[in-house]
């Protein structure tokens, strides 16, 4: 079968082959794809789910002079394999290697970059209008999900298309997944007779239901399609995970993303798990806030796996809530919660809290109601690249008044932040990264808390530093005190023992006299505090909310003269932009140096290697004191 493959370099040989041969190369398809993903990871199941779809539509349409848009393309990799990237598909997600969704710049035949769910239909009209306007020929086709018809922006595609007389080609590949089953009442429909006069009503032509996986069906729907003057929709129905077992059998994800993983005599292999992720542990806090206060609701759009949040949804039913691809309606709806008195968490990842910046605006802030954004995948995420790097969450989030962004260094912090967020009157941000949780170094996991007063518990940082009035994580108890899991005390609808703790930055080494300060948002206080390890004239400063600022910790931090300012974020806006409005204001002149995320859209690669290009390691961290400082590296 693999022979099918291997001479099939670009759409025009999958036109060449005779029909007898296409059963043999969807087989070879599956193979690679099983075996790619068992290499490096991916997006299996909805590439498995696709593969005769994809052939089919190469088949009939003639890319690039046709256009094809898939819908984040996640179900694309049999359109990679057959459009010249087969030999390369070992690097898939892979620094330098193949993007792990579409993108022009990799492919001609990729009409257009996307990685979000919902904008296949908007942009193919656009597409296929602004063709049409310059007398350009050609087809423009949309492949959607049937979880894409969830979020409000496939449908403001439909309304506009359905009323245009351009001849715009929707192929729905419906599998009644997202990343899990899809909810809400649009894909309840899609598999009723009341699909075709759903979309007729909109304006379409409608062509199915179609067998997604009979290649003879498809290709007559789809070239009837071709042939239509006006508007049509193919509905095809298809089977997520298709052709390999352990897919199919996964009844939450359908092998969603599977790999790394070996498939050995018949049996799946994969590697062991790990330390636990941040998703995970703030998926366990957040469910003994569940379970302490019953005003308190999670909303998730579609990310129950990708935020850990099953379990509890499994727990919690009426109170953990997938909304589906609709990061707007997410929020919208949290407010409407706040409103009423509950206590809203929206768990929701940086990337894709973008799609709802009206809404948070608008409709949290400046009502100021109550609500918690506990923001995942914050910083650098790796093999999923540009277009889901939480680098602007703290830029695009700082300007908003009212709203307190807090960032937690290590495990440990995230039960007394989200108790402190779910006791404050204003909307809040919890931001956290992609990634397993740190260990937390000895000198602060044993520290013990100096009380200097009543009302200002401090912790003592790391070398014997005493820090006198630094703010404690745990209510004047050791770090060590608040781990995720730990049994609470407090009543029913009462917060945690050790909820309103948190209040303004952390020194993690305080020197008196210090020459440099370094300061840090979230888990790159761990890397400053081994940068700072042997420098006897170094502080480190956690700077635990990137809004509001701890103004009086931050200008201690300047009295030496040089401060470095490390996040893993966007330096333009961010929380380095911020500490140099603070000081201006001040009429102070520091020296100081921002490291963060460039003025780029940073591609797909591994996250520790990044992390390191950019200087922000421990490494980096001690290179950009001793360059500020005017010194040799040490």
């Amino acid at each position: 079968m693999a022979d099918v493959l291997s001479g099939v370099a670009s759409p025009s040989d999958v036109r060449a082959l005779p029909e007898a041969a296409l059963p043999g190369l969807c087989e070879a398809l599956r193979e690679a794809i099983i075996t790619t993903c068992g290499r490096v990871g991916g997006h299996l199941g909805a590439s498995l789910g696709a593969v005769e779809l994809v052939v089919a539509l190469h088949r009939v349409f003639h890319t690039p002079q046709d256009a094809l848009l898939f819908d984040v393309g996640h179900q694309a990799y049999a359109h990679k394999l057959l459009t010249g990237r087969r030999d390369r598909m070992h690097t898939l997600r892979q620094a330098g290697g193949i993007a792990p969704f579409l993108d022009p710049r990799e492919s001609h035949h990729d009409a257009l970059a996307a990685g979000h769910a919902c904008t296949a239909i908007s942009a193919a009209l656009g597409l296929l209008a602004g063709r049409r306007q310059l007398g350009h020929p050609g087809h423009v086709v949309a492949v959607v999900g049937d979880g894409a018809l969830t979020g409000g922006l496939s449908f403001e595609g439909l309304n506009n298309a359905g009323g245009s007389p351009l001849p715009l080609v929707v192929v729905l590949n419906d599998n009644q997944m997202s990343i899990s089953a899809n909810v809400g009442a649009i894909p309840a429909l899609l598999r009723t007779r009341n699909a075709r006069a759903f979309f007729e009503s909109l304006g379409f032509t409608y062509l199915g239901p179609v067998d997604g996986h009979d290649l003879g069906a498809l290709t007559r729907a789809l070239r009837e399609a071709k042939a239509s003057s006006r508007p049509v929709v193919v509905h095809a129905l298809t089977k997520k995970g298709r052709g390999f077992p352990p897919a199919e059998a996964d009844e939450q994800t359908r092998g969603h993303a599977m790999g790394p993983y070996e498939w050995r005599d018949g049996k799946l292999v994969r590697s062991r798990g790990g330390r636990p992720t941040f998703s995970e542990a703030f998926a366990q806090v957040l469910g003994e806030a569940l379970e302490r206060d019953p005003r308190v609701v999670a909303v998730t759009p579609a990310m129950l796996e990708g935020s850990a949040l099953t379990g509890l949804k499994a727990r919690f039913p009426d109170r953990v809530h997938d909304v589906g691809i609709a990061e707007q309606h997410a929020v919208t709806f949290c407010a409407g919660l706040a409103a009423a008195g509950a206590k809203p968490v929206c768990v929701i990842y940086s990337t894709f809290l973008q799609r709802a910046y009206d809404q948070v605006v608008h409709d949290v802030c400046l009502p100021g109601l109550p609500v918690v954004f506990a923001v995942d995948r914050a910083g650098l995420v790796g093999a999923d690249g540009a277009t889901h790097q939480g680098a602007y969450d703290v830029s695009f989030l700082r300007p908003l008044p009212g709203l307190t962004q807090w960032a937690p260094m290590v495990g440990e912090d995230l039960a007394p932040m989200l108790a402190t967020a779910l006791q404050a009157s204003g909307p809040s941000v919890l931001r956290f990264p992609r990634g397993t949780l740190p260990d937390l170094p000895p000198e602060l996991a044993h520290a013990e808390p100096e009380v200097t007063g009543p009302s200002a518990p401090a912790v003592t940082a790391a070398h014997g530093q005493p820090a006198p009035d630094a703010r404690s994580v745990t209510s004047g108890r050791p770090l060590s005190a608040a781990v995720p899991g730990g049994a609470s005390t407090s009543a029913p609808g009462q917060p945690a023992p050790d909820a309103l703790a948190v209040s303004g930055a952390r020194w993690l080494k305080r020197v008196p006299g210090a020459r440099l300060t370094l300061v840090t948002l979230g888990p790159l206080g761990l890397s400053a505090l081994e940068a700072a390890r042997n420098e006897p004239d170094w502080s480190v400063l956690d700077a635990r909310r990137a809004w509001p600022l701890d103004e009086a910790a931050l200008l201690e931090a300047a009295a030496g003269g040089h401060v470095v300012v490390a996040e893993e974020g966007t330096v333009r806006g961010g929380l380095g932009s911020a500490v140099l409005e603070l000081y201006a204001a001040a009429g102070i002149a520091p020296r100081v140096k921002l490291l963060g995320m460039p003025d780029v859209f940073l591609p797909h690669g591994d996250a520790r290697v990044q992390r390191t290009q950019l200087g922000l390691d421990a490494a980096g961290l001690r290179h950009a004191g001793h360059a500020l400082l005017g010194e040799e590296r040490r």
